[in-house]
């Protein structure tokens, strides 16, 4: 079984609290994600912000002026590096996530994104558990 270290993405484009939600927006438009972790001044996970979060600016045109950590989540599933991939796709069926961080020893190091583990399966023979 392939680890989350093994299908994780690492080029990871974060953003901090205090970042715009109009700058949040345009990063996720350019960057062509769903969404973004939230890191502070060590680069510690502290929150994730969605495009379903960033929403809101529909409802109310106000909300660009405002800043991620007024609508991140805190609390975020993530797993270690070393959990099995059919882990991150339990959590991403189960909690209705796109997106899982990927930590080690404390640290964000990766993203999985649903897709990611769909390419993971695919590629991988049929039959064969490696």
């Amino acid at each position: 079984m392939l680890a989350a270290g093994e299908i994780m993405s690492t080029n990871l484009q974060t953003v901090r609290p205090n970042t715009s939600i109009q700058e949040a927006i345009e990063i996720l438009i350019q960057q062509r994600v769903s969404g973004l972790p939230v890191t502070d001044d060590q680069n510690r996970l502290v929150g994730m912000i969605t495009e379903f979060a960033l929403l809101a600016v529909a409802y109310d045109r106000s909300v660009s002026r405002q800043t991620v950590g007024q609508h991140m989540t805190r609390d975020v599933i993530t797993v270690n590096a070393d959990d099995p991939a059919s882990r991150v796709a339990d959590l991403c069926i189960v909690h209705r996530v796109r997106r899982v961080p990927v930590m080690r020893e404390g640290r964000l190091v990766g993203v999985i994104a649903r897709r990611d583990v769909l390419r993971a399966l695919t590629s991988t023979p049929v039959g064969c558990n490696a």
